[in-house]
């Protein structure tokens, strides 16, 4: 009896340690994080949220530029210069002639102003662009640090299983080696270890591509492990749809990018219409010229545009049209935020309601369940069956609870994401 009992408690051990190295998750010390710090961590050291900072300063200067005055221009006259009596028109000399100008334009339309105030709203664009990236970023971060908790948790409690399952049916295999009720009881707890090993198994993979795309997002090398604190995952209540869709009209970033792209192409007609306006370029200039005599003239030129023909029309209704393209978008985006929003709020509801439903401790109240399965089967107090059962039920009652919070908390995430990630006045606890 005691050899039995010593080749069960080695079996469990080998076993033990061979499901602690198959386990990616456990191949090497992990770090271990709330979802909180992860989420920090990504902002802090992604990769592309440089470009998106840099749009910032890119925009700056190009507001810094705007409202100069356009580079002078220098012309040069060469030619020849020719003089002849009045009288008789006999050649009196002949000689060079040269001549320079320096012309600068200037702007008297208000055309400096215009272009610095477009200026300032590719600005805000830019920073709306650079918020809206890290509230995005910052929503993946947290969905995916949940994720991984729930799939490294799923692996444990499969893994954990499918190790009493073969160790019960080494067990029943000693009972009566000869008896075919033990021989099917051994099969069939084989079988459901082997479902089991797969759980695990798919749930390890399910690990193993979230944490590289989380090493991505953080900036460091793929074969970095990570694990995540278990979460205290709080479901509030929400305000009415109405008042959520009003604040998303406000807040949402691509409503506030569309309207100050809207502003923006205001600006733009206006500039188009002082293109009417003629240009004004104002000068010194000199010329030169020696024949039978030397003449140097001098003075201030001053040269402008007749706008005669009304040619700027088309740029004018260029601008005029696109300025209804983004009104139209705008309209589009408000209807569509508004549709995703009421769809989110619902889909949370939903989630929310059921978990309401379920005990707070029903994942420990299972786990114990499927263990005191265990030890009642070892002393023969319940039926293969009901063992089998009662552990293919711990697994999919934790993948249900799991998997719930999970959906219920990104849908929460992505009300937060339409809200221009901010939390909606008015939630509840």
């Amino acid at each position: 009896m005691s050899k039995m009992l010593l080749r069960i408690v080695c079996m469990t051990g080998a076993a033990l340690l061979a499901g602690t190295w198959a386990a990616p998750g456990y191949a090497q010390q992990a770090n271990v994080l709330s979802i909180d710090a992860l989420a920090n961590i990504i902002i802090a050291n992604n990769p592309e949220r440089r470009f998106y900072a840099q749009q910032i300063g890119l925009a700056g200067a190009e507001r810094d530029a705007s409202d100069r005055l356009p580079d002078p221009e220098v012309a040069f006259e060469f030619g020849e210069r020719r003089m002849a009596d009045g009288l008789t028109g006999a050649p009196r000399g002949a000689g060079p002639t040269y001549g320079v100008s320096i012309m600068q334009p200037l702007d008297l339309a208000g055309r400096g102003a215009l272009r610095r105030a477009i200026a300032d709203r590719q600005i805000a664009l830019a920073r709306i662009g650079l918020a809206q990236f890290d509230a995005a970023l910052t929503s993946r971060a947290r969905s995916l640090g949940y994720a991984l908790f729930a799939a490294e948790q799923k692996a444990v409690a499969a893994r954990d299983v499918a190790v009493r399952m073969r160790a019960l049916a080494r067990i029943v295999e000693q009972r009566d080696p000869a008896g075919v009720a033990s021989a099917l009881d051994a099969a069939i707890l084989d079988a459901s270890a082997i479902t089991a090993e797969r759980n695990a198994a798919l749930a390890d993979s399910e690990a193993s591509t979230i944490s590289y795309e989380l090493n991505q997002l953080r900036g460091v090398s793929l074969k970095t492990r990570i694990r995540i604190a278990p979460p205290v995952v709080t479901l509030p209540g929400l305000p009415s749809a109405e008042r959520m869709a009003q604040q998303a009209g406000a807040n949402n970033f691509e409503i506030r990018a569309l309207r100050a792209q809207l502003q923006q192409q205001g600006l733009r007609v206006d500039l188009a219409q002082t293109a009417r306006i003629p240009n004004v370029s104002v000068g010194p200039y000199v010329n030169h010229a020696r024949s039978d005599s030397r003449e140097t003239n001098f003075g201030v030129r001053l040269t402008t545009t007749l706008p005669i023909w009304n040619s700027q029309a088309a740029g004018v209704a260029q601008e005029l049209s696109r300025q209804s393209q983004g009104e139209a978008a705008m309209i589009a985006a408000n209807r569509r935020v508004t549709r995703q929003v009421y769809e989110q709020a619902a889909y949370y509801e939903t989630k929310r309601r059921v978990l309401a439903t379920w005990p707070a401790t029903a994942t420990e109240k299972f786990a114990s369940a499927a263990a005191t399965a265990d030890n009642s089967y070892r002393q023969g107090a319940i039926p293969v069956a009901t063992y089998v059962e009662m552990q293919r039920q711990y697994l999919d009652a934790l993948s249900a609870l799991l998997d719930t919070r999970r959906e219920a908390m990104e849908a929460m995430l992505q009300l937060r994401a339409l809200n221009g990630g901010r939390s909606f006045q008015g939630v509840s606890q």
